[in-house]
């Protein structure tokens, strides 16, 4: 049984030393005081009517750690968490996974996408997108968002990312039009945005954009209502300044990069053969599984978490009113 599987064992076993010491400097961790922390978000889970979700030690202290340790915060996110894939709240078309055997998956795991490349020298992953060989015509966006909850929840697992959090690069270099349509929706946008952001136990430190095309800054004018200020300073857009794309995945990033991308990592072929082993292993299914018994009854929710996941309709249109005002970001 790996540290935390079960109630009331996490002993950190197996996390580095300077992981954990990192925890405890950037995300307020107290040793002494986490299996107590993740006692009172176990009761907080268990006397919410209208949660039932895992209850164990891994699983919830990726929560805390996402949020510092504040536990109301971290009832949010297991809250949202839940939401979003078992509400109508939410967006439960994107939670339904595919079967293992699908050709969808098949298809799928052929792409260059959500490719974890490894860890820089500051111990933050980065996990590497590009659009090649993607054709909407055989994978819808529907059924890419599918595929890509179901490759995110594995990757969620590991404690060096939950403590050091991951930079995303998505290189748009062969990038077209059509790939990219269903972010032009508002509504897909925003939902996108909002469950990264609100409802995924998930450090974001980085959000890197490379050989972004002309054609892109529609979408990036319809996502950019829908990101946080601590998310847009975080939004690096390189352009095809190799260079500057280097120093947005941080120290080790050429020793990080595949040849392809003109780095010393293996090709993307043999990363690509390791991310589908990954993603249909044993442990993956196991985590699947687990996340599968989620549900969420909202007939019986408290009226104190009424509010904790936005929808769309919440408010106004967001892109309503910013024409003329979209300032292109470049934040190094």
């Amino acid at each position: 049984m790996a540290s935390g599987e079960g109630e009331n064992v996490y002993n950190y076993e197996g996390v580095d030393p300077k992981d954990k010491k990192k925890a405890q400097k950037e995300l307020h961790e107290n040793p002494d005081q986490v299996r107590a922390h993740i006692a009172s978000l176990r009761r907080w889970v268990t006397s919410a009517p209208h949660l039932t979700c895992p209850t164990d030690d891994a699983f919830l202290l990726r929560f805390l750690r996402t949020a510092k340790f504040d536990q109301s915060r971290a009832q949010q996110l297991v809250d949202n968490f839940c939401t979003v894939r078992k509400s109508p709240r939410g967006s439960p078309e994107w939670f339904e996974p595919l079967p293992l055997d699908s050709p969808i998956i098949e298809e799928a795991l052929k792409l260059p996408m959500n490719i974890f490349l490894g860890y820089n020298d500051d111990g933050e992953g980065i996990i590497y997108s590009s659009m090649d060989n993607y054709d909407p015509d055989r994978i819808n966006f529907n059924d890419l968002a599918r595929f890509a909850y179901m490759n995110a929840d594995t990757m969620m697992k590991p404690e060096k990312i939950q403590i050091n959090g991951c930079r995303f690069i998505m290189n748009l270099k062969n990038a077209n039009k059509k790939q990219t349509q269903a972010w032009e929706n508002p509504r897909t946008a925003f939902k996108m945005m909002r469950n990264w952001q609100d409802a995924f136990p998930m450090r974001t430190k980085a959000l890197v954009y490379w050989h972004e095309p002309a054609f892109f800054e529609l979408m990036f004018r319809i996502i950019m209502p829908f990101m946080k200020e601590k998310l847009r300073k975080r939004l690096h857009r390189c352009g095809t300044d190799f260079n500057k794309l280097k120093k947005a995945i941080g120290p080790g990033a050429e020793r990080l990069l595949p040849p392809e991308m003109g780095g010393q990592n293996r090709p993307m072929e043999e990363l690509l053969a390791e991310r589908y082993k990954m993603f249909k292993s044993a442990e993956a299914q196991a985590e699947r599984a687990k996340l599968a018994t989620i549900t969420v009854d909202e007939s019986k929710r408290l009226p104190t978490t009424k509010d904790y996941l936005k929808t769309y309709d919440d408010s106004a249109d967001p892109s309503m009113g910013i024409a003329g005002t979209f300032t292109k970001l470049d934040v190094s």
